[in-house]
């Protein structure tokens, strides 16, 4: 079912507010945001993604809206608001990579989550535990692999739901765990990280009233 973007302003009217913001910086105009929006109806956080021309998907562009974003709006710490840009390694040049990653690293709130080779490697864990019959030499080899499990075609919802699996077979699998480590080797993602944080704020009640909705 379609989601409602919820609005938010940097000048709501000054008050505790009991939720966190997720600002979210994807390199994907479809998938990414279509996965993220169903958690803009828990009431314990808010999700605004950062919008782009499909053109504008490097981790170049995704870098600098996240710039933007931290100069013109900023996060609030008290209420534990954060900054995660969402990548895949696909065939961008490293160096590219890296400048975002260390933007992410040195600037507080901020967070880099990057799939090798691209997204849809976070959406095979949650449905498998390991992706050693899966070829991800090559972007289209995944996202083949990932329409072959969703033969009814993608939906943000079904997938949500399995999350906290999702998060244990991809955190299973990470060679390199710690935020320092944020390039995942081949058939690894961080995006499990993002997952952990929204898990950790939404709370286990609200998931599961979530879960309960949505069987």
């Amino acid at each position: 079912m379609p989601y409602k973007k919820r609005s938010y302003y940097k000048h709501e009217e000054a008050k505790a507010r009991d939720y966190s913001l997720f600002v979210i910086a994807c390199e994907g105009t479809k998938t990414e945001p279509s996965y993220f929006a169903p958690f803009d109806n828990f009431e314990r956080i808010k999700v605004r993604i950062l919008e782009h021309k499909q053109t504008e998907s490097a981790p170049s562009h995704v870098l600098a809206s996240a710039k933007k974003y931290m100069t013109e709006e900023g996060l609030n710490a008290e209420d534990g608001d954060s900054l995660w840009c969402v990548i895949d390694v696909d065939k961008w040049p490293i160096d590219m990579i890296k400048e975002l990653g260390s933007f992410c690293i040195n600037t507080p709130g901020c967070h880099i989550a990057i799939s090798n080779p691209c997204f849809e490697v976070w959406l095979l864990y949650h449905k498998l535990t390991d992706l050693k019959d899966i070829d991800c030499s090559k972007s289209h080899n995944v996202k083949v692999a990932l329409s072959k499990l969703t033969p009814g075609g993608f939906s943000a919802t079904e997938y949500v739901k399995l999350m906290a699996q999702a998060i244990i077979n991809a955190k299973a699998k990470d060679s390199q765990p710690g935020e320092q480590h944020y390039f995942p080797a081949l058939k690894e993602t961080k995006v499990y990280e993002l997952g952990e944080a929204l898990m950790e704020r939404i709370g286990k009640n609200s998931w599961q009233d979530f879960i309960n909705k949505n069987i």
